[in-house]
């Protein structure tokens, strides 16, 4: 299995296999105070499953982290199970698309934050933003 994509947004809908996004794939959030919260952010991330991974219940979890290692939002974790559509041979993947959505999300300082996507305990990819605060960037531009 592999991630093909895994990205923070503004907001983002898995709806019927497909993935739609709106202000996707940026890497700052200009935050107003800190410590603080960030109103709403979508992860997106889509995964190819192997012929041999489909029709069996797979773990997925998303972890937040800063820069030192620690967990800044509690993880979001579930299963998932992907088919096999008509005319799936062997050796095809199947994509599945799928969307994380955070409320109120904890900015406990400024810095480099990262999501880190785990299906099965591996790790598949990771999504990094920077928290800057509203200030800072008013006086370095």
């Amino acid at each position: 299995m592999r991630a093909s994509a895994f990205f923070p947004a503004d907001h983002a809908e898995a709806v019927n296999g497909k993935l739609y996004v709106t202000g996707g794939c940026w890497d700052r959030i200009l935050a107003t105070a800190i410590p603080g919260h960030h109103p709403h952010l979508s992860l997106a991330a889509v995964l190819h499953v192997n012929w041999n991974e489909t029709d069996q219940r797979h773990a997925v979890q998303v972890e937040g982290v800063d820069e030192d290692g620690r967990q800044f939002v509690s993880s979001i974790e579930g299963q998932f199970q992907a088919g096999r559509p008509p005319g799936m041979r062997p050796g095809d993947e199947s994509a599945i698309v799928m969307v994380f959505n955070l409320d109120g999300m904890p900015l406990r300082r400024a810095g480099v934050h990262e999501f880190v996507l785990r299906v099965d305990g591996q790790e598949l990819a990771r999504a990094r933003f920077r928290a800057v605060p509203a200030e800072q960037r008013a006086t370095t531009g």
